[in-house]
């Protein structure tokens, strides 16, 4: 347990290990940003990505700083930290860092605002080393505080996400470690494949790009990838959480539910870009096909793992 006391029986520190941390997270976009825009100069996305990426960049830091404001300064986390008493209620019912959560969207928000392709892998690593840094110190005090209450806690409400918090039943698998490494590894491989080539297209810009239906039926193929890195996301902190097997209804469809979701979106779209480049007379095709394939595997193993929660 942390001995940094602000008063007299006081069992926490009031600002932990926050600024160190959103610090690090920020010190790493400016690097990024510096790296990626001006030096490297690689991966600036057109129109109309560019209005799109500047949109939800301007929502993301409104709604991070909105989100920090309310777990900073409209909650009384302060009176709850010196009084030794788990805050649930409010926004904490929504998200168990808010604060943190805050800069981190809003550091994404930051991050789009370039337009990159390449520093959508930024939120990414902050949120592991947001992730990590919490799992091994403030979360490990609030544990050995509170104890079966803030296990429980942990259960209901996302470590950085706000959410609404989980209230229903528990389901469970009891597949084989062997037959989830089995489906894991190709439902991994088939989201990254259909990132990855979606990615290249508006790096490389191939010639099927120049059809402006074409390029509308790319911009709409962003869609799966969300869904995809939504479900990546919520699995990844199940995993840190040690949740994986046994996980209430709502973050089952947050994780494979969204996985399974993307791989059905990422097929459909894929396949809607075969049929009018063949229509067209598009020869080079390959990365919508890889596209394709990386959504079936992405639907089919999502779903294998999905169905055997009971």
């Amino acid at each position: 347990m942390l001995r940094n006391y602000n008063k007299k029986g006081q069992k926490l520190p009031l600002f932990g290990v926050g600024p160190y941390m959103v610090f690090g997270m920020g010190a790493l976009t400016l690097i990024g940003i510096i790296l990626f825009g001006y030096v490297l100069k690689i991966g600036v996305l057109n129109s109309p990505w560019t209005l799109i990426f500047r949109i939800t960049g301007a929502v993301l830091i409104i709604s991070g700083v909105i989100i920090w404001f309310v777990g900073a300064v409209r909650s009384d986390m302060d009176d709850h930290i010196e009084s030794n008493k788990l805050k649930t209620d409010g926004i904490y019912a929504w998200v168990r860092n808010p604060m943190y959560s805050g800069w981190w969207i809003a550091f994404a928000g930051i991050t789009l605002m370039w337009h990159n392709i390449w520093m959508l892998v930024l939120p990414f690593i902050n949120w592991i080393i947001m992730t990590i840094t919490l799992i091994n110190s403030e979360e490990k005090w609030l544990s050995e505080l509170y104890g079966a209450e803030y296990e429980t806690y942990k259960t209901k409400v996302n470590r950085c996400i706000p959410w609404k918090p989980c209230k229903d039943r528990i389901y469970v698998t009891e597949i084989s470690n062997a037959r989830w490494i089995a489906y894991d590894i190709p439902g991994n491989v088939g989201w990254i494949i259909y990132i990855f080539c979606l990615a290249r297209c508006f790096v490389i810009e191939p010639a099927f790009i120049s059809s402006r239906v074409l390029s509308g039926i790319m911009v709409i193929a962003a869609l799966p990838a969300v869904f995809m890195m939504i479900g990546i996301a919520e699995l990844v902190s199940e995993r840190f959480a040690k949740l994986d097997r046994k996980l209430p209804k709502v973050r089952l469809l947050r994780g494979f539910g969204a996985l399974v979701l993307g791989g059905i979106l990422g097929m459909v779209v894929s396949a809607l870009g075969l049929i009018y480049g063949y229509y067209i007379g598009e020869s080079d095709l390959l990365l919508i096909w890889l596209m394709l394939i990386g959504s079936l595997l992405c639907f089919v193993f999502a779903e294998v793992i999905y169905k055997t929660y009971r």
